[in-house]
């Protein structure tokens, strides 16, 4: 039974929903669509965020079968303990790996625009710090922060309409140009910075009210995600020119690193400040579902105790990514347990519970 000091309302799900969803992948987004989908690879984020809602859909009709449990608690009742309990430990390793994988990327970007010469182990452990605060706390706190840090978000959108001054539209056109397979290929690369709306697998028995309202925050809170990240890309993409953009890693804080007012003389890095806070709670929220699990095998469901040994895990996996063959072998291990723990696994789960007809209300 979940105590009421720790549930949280259908609005509060919405942020948490688009906190975990936006996150690190927002500065390189634009220029892995351009060099998939050219001029429309805003319409291929459009497509990765309907894919999106079709698993959401998916993961709420099976969360709504075991309303009271976890994921971590239903997978037993549904596979059995042995291969129930197989399964949870497959959940927490995805969920870790993910939150390493961010924090390395937040470590490659902050160490390669603001602190050069700083060690990386110090950029880690000040983000692992920081996230262990917070991850402390219940449910309810952490929505509320993330209720607030969602400003943070308005603040980004407002600072890349200055780029707007120097925009082209002939940039984007033909939109079609490389023709609607392509546009829907791009579109797999789209739903891998998306991802984090797997939240509602762990927190699903903490929101109030029913079902159907917990869908429907759930939905919101992936059109915004997914609109914020649509209107990023289309921005980047009527700024640069298709010739410039293959060269340029982080379109939107290059965009930004070109005006300067007279307070103020580098846009880029109070985005980039801005960015960090998206950052830190996309990577609370990972290591929070990892936390859950580990506490139902080692600490009677008190997430705070297995803290520390996840923020030490995937501060050793940080370090690991350091080497960019290891990067991208980790965000090939990640591609690939996406498909298999957030679309593959839950959709066969669900087809039992109706198979078998198991459900507790």
């Amino acid at each position: 039974m979940i105590p009421e000091k720790s549930r949280i309302s259908q609005g509060q799900l919405m942020f948490f929903i688009l906190q975990s969803q936006v996150g690190v992948g927002i500065l390189s987004l634009p220029n892995k669509m351009q060099a998939g989908a050219k001029g429309g690879g805003w319409i291929s984020v459009l497509i990765a965020g309907f894919a999106v809602q079709v698993i959401i859909l998916i993961l709420c009709a099976l969360c709504k079968r075991f309303p009271s449990d976890t994921i971590y608690h239903f997978l037993p009742k549904i596979t059995g303990n042995l291969i129930g309990n197989l399964l949870c430990i497959g959940y927490i390793s995805y969920f870790l790996l993910t939150a390493g994988t961010i924090l390395a990327k937040f470590a490659d970007v902050v160490s390669r625009w603001v602190l050069q010469e700083t060690p990386r182990w110090t950029l880690l452990l000040l983000a692992v710090l920081t996230c262990m605060y917070l991850l402390k706390e219940n449910v309810r706190v952490i929505a509320r922060l993330f209720v607030i840090t969602t400003s943070t978000i308005i603040v980004m959108v407002i600072l890349s309409l200055i780029g707007y001054v120097k925009m082209n539209l002939s940039y984007i056109f033909p939109i079609t140009e490389v023709g609607w397979g392509k546009i829907l290929l791009a579109a797999n690369d789209a739903l891998y910075p998306l991802i984090g709306y797997e939240v509602i697998l762990v927190i699903y028995p903490f929101v109030k009210g029913k079902s159907g309202g917990k869908l429907k925050a759930t939905s919101l809170g992936n059109m915004l995600s997914t609109l914020f990240y649509t209107f990023e890309v289309f921005t980047s993409l009527i700024i640069f020119s298709p010739a410039v953009m293959p060269a340029i890693s982080e379109p939107l804080l290059y965009m930004l690193k070109g005006f300067s007012f007279q307070i103020i003389n580098r846009i880029d890095l109070i985005f980039l400040s801005l960015w960090v806070f998206i950052v830190c709670t996309s990577m609370v929220s990972w290591t929070f579902m990892a936390t859950v699990g580990l506490a139902r095998f080692f600490h009677r469901d008190e997430h705070k105790k297995a803290v520390p040994y996840s923020l030490f895990i995937i501060f050793i996996l940080a370090m690991m990514a350091q080497e960019s063959s290891i990067s991208d072998f980790f965000d090939q291990m990640v591609k690939f347990a996406h498909y298999t723990f957030v679309i593959g696994i839950p959709l066969i789960l669900l087809c039992l519970t109706y198979l078998t007809r198991k459900r507790w209300t």
